[in-house]
């Protein structure tokens, strides 16, 4: 099999010739991997910087895919402010993340007439040409795109605003849901057009102690729309992929009802693979559970790939598997635990004849 029967073989419930082995990096961690391996990056000019290193890190450790950032998360910085295209504004941490302060969107009265729509162009669906070419027919290439629900509240200005709203102001919810999905309907589309191969919908609904809000809540403001988006992708054979960090339990079945084909990260800290899988895993494939918080980032390289050995001998049987961190590659992940855990994957994921 090719790296992309394997993903798409493992997406569909089905056993391929080994578990494909997937991830989500930023920017810092493809530098410091690039480093360790002795790549050269390209320079800072280079427009697909990020899209061209995760490219020749596939090729050089051996993945099937490294999942490719949501297009519509490019910033300006305009002195000590950082904006989206949609006009929420953001400052930048001591980490040099943005973090959100404010967004366009105070009252229903604002929503009307908003269309996110025109603000995608085709440029926003160039780096998965520079993908294509990098690597090839045979690895897909796999999308990230931000859930409704976290759109939504980047444009109140803040999840706590939007969590407000649940109570109080239901229309305006509504109005925010439908202007997001219709983006990310047109998103969907796009991504078929250019050729994406699956999507990620990305939206964390759950804290490690349980869900941010409840399975009512969940069934009034977040699947209807989640099922649009996802019906969207099945019509144009797209297999889809939750990524929900926290603890996802309240909402496994409906995550599985929605018609989603996957579900990451699958947190190693309130969520246990083995029940996870005993669960949901002839239901959908899961993605992740290597501990990105303290495994890859303070733990020894055998320490790593014990970690791995186990959890593939336990998520992996049957298919339906991939391995993936527990949400991402980041600046604190030792590189060379990193590539333990490829190594790993690649030593002790063969499925028998």
């Amino acid at each position: 099999m090719n790296s992309k029967e394997r993903v798409l073989t493992s997406l569909r419930g089905g056993q391929p010739d080994r578990v494909p082995i997937v991830e989500t990096p930023d920017l810092a961690s493809l530098l410091n991997l690039a480093a360790a391996l002795g790549i050269p990056s390209p320079g800072p000019e280079d427009t697909y910087l990020v899209h061209r290193m995760a490219c020749r890190l596939v090729l050089e450790l051996g993945l099937d895919a490294m999942l490719m950032p949501d297009p519509l998360d490019v910033m300006e910085h305009d002195g000590g402010i950082i904006r989206d295209r949609f006009g929420s504004e953001y400052r930048e941490s001591v980490h040099g993340e943005p973090y959100l302060f404010r967004g366009p969107v105070e009252k229903l009265e604002d929503t009307v007439g908003l269309d996110m729509r025109p603000a995608v162009s085709s440029a926003d669906f160039a780096p998965i040409a520079v993908t294509r070419d990098a690597l090839g027919p045979e690895r897909p290439v796999i999308m990230w795109l931000t859930a409704p629900f976290k759109l939504s509240w980047r444009l109140r200005g803040g999840m706590q605003e939007l969590l407000t709203d649940f109570a109080k102001r239901p229309e305006l919810v509504h109005a925010l849901a439908r202007v997001t999905t219709d983006l990310l309907v047109s998103m969907v589309e796009g991504a078929a057009d250019a050729g994406v191969d699956a999507i990620i919908l990305a939206g964390d609904i759950a804290g490690e102690e349980g869900p941010l809000f409840s399975p009512r809540h969940f069934r009034e403001y977040v699947r209807p729309y989640y099922e649009e988006i996802v019906a969207s992708s099945h019509a144009r054979n797209m297999p889809v992929i939750y990524h929900g960090d926290g603890n996802m339990w309240p909402f496994m079945e409906e995550i599985i009802d929605i018609g989603f084909h996957g579900f990451n990260p699958i947190q190693p800290q309130c969520m246990d693979i083995a029940e996870v899988k005993r669960s949901v895993g002839d239901r959908l494939c899961l993605v992740g559970n290597i501990d990105c918080r303290d495994l890859l980032c303070t733990g020894t390289e055998e320490e790593v790939e014990r970690v791995v050995r186990e959890t593939i001998a336990i998520a992996a049987p049957g298919g339906g598997y991939m391995l993936h961190s527990s949400n991402s590659l980041h600046h604190d992940v030792r590189p060379e635990n990193y590539i333990a855990m490829v190594r790993a994957g690649q030593k002790y994921g063969i499925y028998p004849d």
